[in-house]
């Protein structure tokens, strides 16, 4: 008789060894699959996370942009009224008091805004703990050079707390705007960039030239840009509208000079042909 034809009558039974040698053996097929990428995974992951920091932080910007509640009287008849919208006056009030609205720096903007390069370090001296800002610049500063800035006076370096003082909407989209190496590089196009930071003389005075004045002009008028464009989609695409508004005003710019050249041609045309007139007319009444 053949050994294991008998063995449904004996399944509760121990195998022996000759049987457990001479079954054939059955690996389990792993669960992770082929081709698996833990590298890209966490690229997709990463970027997900930020495309999720980002809109709470265009949501909290949108709520800045919001005009706070009217306080309601109540008047002597016992009925409730908003003071804030009996006229035009009161509207255009209103309208100006939301573009001052200050609150302390959001949540997910100041995630958003330790995430830009460098922003984890002091922009002057390198140090870890950077807790203040020159929203002139858009940069991050510990608290010595923050204190450092302040003497070069607030048209040259306004500096606030990430923690303990009240911004505005623009302030705030001044800080994502900018960044510590987007201005590194600015000062390295400019032959100022790689100060000594031990002295902090050389440091200090880049932001006294004109080059620096420009970046700080440029940069408030790009915030600017961005926060009457709606809700905040990002460096990208801040930085991809403003290329295309500059492309139509360059176009526009062309065809006005273009407009313009042609009229000066006509004008000095006529302006010969009346030349060219004149002195025959005096000959004949002569």
């Amino acid at each position: 008789m053949p050994p294991y034809t008998d063995t449904h009558s004996h399944c509760c039974d121990a195998p022996s060894s000759s049987s457990s040698s001479s079954r054939p053996l059955h690996h389990r097929p792993s669960s992770r699959p082929l081709h698996h990428h833990p590298t890209k995974s966490r690229s997709n992951s990463s970027s997900e996370t930020r495309d999720g920091l980002l809109q709470l932080a265009a949501m909290e910007l949108e709520a800045m942009r919001r005009p706070p509640l009217s306080p309601q009287k109540r008047g002597s008849n016992g009925s409730v009224s908003s003071s804030g919208s009996s006229n035009s006056n009161n509207s255009t009030s209103s309208c100006s008091t939301t573009e001052e609205t200050e609150r302390s720096f959001p949540s997910a903007c100041l995630h958003l805004l330790h995430t830009l390069p460098g922003n984890s370090r002091c922009h002057d001296c390198h140090t870890g703990s950077a807790s203040w800002a020159s929203v002139s610049y858009g940069i991050t500063l510990c608290l010595q050079c923050s204190g450092k800035h302040r003497g070069l006076g607030v048209n040259c370096s306004f500096i606030k707390s990430l923690t303990l003082d009240s911004w505005k909407q623009r302030e705030i989209l001044c800080m994502l705007e900018g960044g510590n190496e987007q201005l590194n590089m600015f000062f390295d196009r400019h032959g100022m960039g790689g100060g000594n930071a031990t002295t902090s003389v050389g440091v200090l005075d880049r932001y006294k030239t004109k080059a620096a004045s420009f970046y700080r002009h440029h940069l408030k008028s790009h915030a600017n840009q961005v926060a009457e464009g709606g809700l905040y989609e990002g460096r990208e695409a801040s930085r991809k509208s403003n290329t295309q508004r500059n492309k139509v005003n360059k176009a526009a710019s062309g065809k006005l000079s273009k407009r313009k050249k042609s009229t000066e041609q006509q004008q000095l045309a006529t302006v010969m042909e009346k030349e060219s007139v004149e002195p025959a007319c005096g000959v004949v009444g002569a």
